[in-house]
């Protein structure tokens, strides 16, 4: 089987009757979402560590990384192994790539940081092997649960990814398709060439909400991941097809999952309203004074938590952490444990943590 030979960007798509109302589709689903997010019942702020932590959950289950669903909000303080290292690297890693593009736009430079920061502090194993640089080998991708012979697709030879990322960055920074569009051939082009040996799927699906935000100046509040592996069997097939798959076949998947995505996040925002008003006045019951009105967002923002955590983000006295803690425990609105493969005592918010895992 034949290395891929990819064409550079931008690709020509007929922009046909079908494409122009599965377009505006998504652009009215988009708008949607967005409309309930900023009339939310609290600081939508606040939901969007949640939304990038079940985004980056998704992601690592496309990519076959062994976390599970009920874990995810725990990551932080998970015993070390290298998946939960990788998890909390892409968090980190958002908000470097946020911070990145903001400034000086897409480059080859930066995919690379990327990259390298995703499995910075890594045992050092084959899934981790060179980091922060364009691969210098042949790979392939395998079909999903066959044997290692059955190969459904070919990347670029090494020596042309330099040449294909430049492009792929001058195209992200002087763009002329419609954003939605610009995103997906960008996805659809970063995962054909498969630039790096590990961590090709993360870097693509972690970018989409950072260049949308770049694309809008608008902070990021789309994450895909989860409508990506609702629809994972196409997914997979139109990324890995070793013949020619036309473009407009993946904008077209793309689009879909915008407005699928869309769809379960209004979902979340109408459980985590009744949430957010059903609660809210039972806290301040609970804990009295004006303490709820520091203690409260964090909760709602972190989901699950030390006590340290709440300490240092309101800037209040372990005691009285504690005390308030203790009495939400006791209410049965927060739920504390120590898990096996935990090295800390947490917190957990269970009605908001259901609203995402159950």
């Amino acid at each position: 089987m034949e290395p891929f030979k990819a064409q550079k960007l931008p690709h020509d798509y007929d922009f046909n009757t079908e494409l122009i109302n599965l377009l505006c589709e998504a652009k009215e689903a988009y708008g949607e979402y967005k409309g309930f997010l900023k009339n939310m019942s609290f600081d939508y702020k606040f939901l969007l560590e949640s939304l990038l932590i079940n985004d980056i959950y998704y992601s690592c289950k496309i990519d076959n990384l062994k976390i599970s669903k009920e874990d995810m909000f725990n990551m932080p303080y998970r015993v070390k192994d290298n998946n939960s290292i990788i998890f909390n690297n892409l968090k980190k890693t958002f908000m470097f790539s946020i911070a990145n593009s903001n400034q000086k736009g897409f480059n080859v430079s930066l995919f690379n940081g990327i990259n390298k920061n995703v499995f910075l502090g890594c045992k050092k194993e084959s899934g981790t092997k060179g980091s922060g640089h364009f691969r210098k080998t042949q790979t392939y991708i395998l079909k999903p649960g066959l044997a290692g012979s059955s190969v459904s697709f070919v990347p670029p030879v090494y020596g042309e990814i330099s040449s294909l990322m430049k492009n792929l960055c001058e195209y992200l920074n002087d763009n002329n398709d419609e954003s939605f569009i610009a995103l997906s051939l960008f996805h659809f082009q970063f995962e054909r060439i498969h630039p790096y040996l590990n961590g090709n799927g993360l870097i693509g699906r972690l970018l989409i909400p950072v260049i949308l935000s770049y694309y809008k100046n608008e902070p990021p509040i789309l994450f895909l991941s989860e409508s990506m592996e609702h629809f994972k069997n196409t997914y997979f097939t139109l990324l890995s097809a070793n013949e020619e798959v036309l473009p407009i076949h993946f904008i077209k998947f793309f689009l879909q999952c915008v407005i699928k995505q869309c769809s379960f996040n209004i979902k979340k925002i109408k459980q985590l309203n009744k949430v957010y008003k059903n609660d809210y006045e039972a806290f301040k019951e609970v804990i009295g004074g004006s303490t709820i009105y520091k203690v409260y967002p964090i909760i709602i923002k972190r989901v699950v938590f030390t006590t340290n955590d709440i300490v240092v983000d309101t800037g209040l006295h372990i005691n009285s952490v504690n005390k308030v803690l203790n009495k939400l425990v006791e209410a049965g609105y927060l739920i504390k444990e120590k898990k096996s493969h935990d090295n800390r005592v947490t917190f957990k918010y269970k009605n908001m943590y259901d609203a995402f895992v159950n």
